[in-house]
């Protein structure tokens, strides 16, 4: 895991700061917005997650269509 986010916070590792990881990140931070509270979010992500495995959950599908390239 490089980077997490909570809410609004976005936590990332020592040297793993990249565009593509905070683009990513920050789609996690819309899609907590459009949850409406990180209560409400947690449970879908997780859930998604234990359904499909964390690499084909919608959550992160979405957030990796919304990464910005490494320039």
């Amino acid at each position: 895991m490089a980077g997490l986010t909570l809410g609004h916070s976005i936590l990332i590792c020592h040297g793993q700061l990249s565009r593509r990881l905070l683009s990513h990140e920050c789609r996690h931070v819309s899609q907590y917005e459009q949850a409406g509270s990180i209560a409400a979010f947690l449970p879908l992500y997780l859930q998604s997650i234990v359904q499909v495995g964390y690499w084909e959950s919608l959550f992160e599908r979405d957030a990796r269509a919304y990464e910005l390239a490494d320039v």
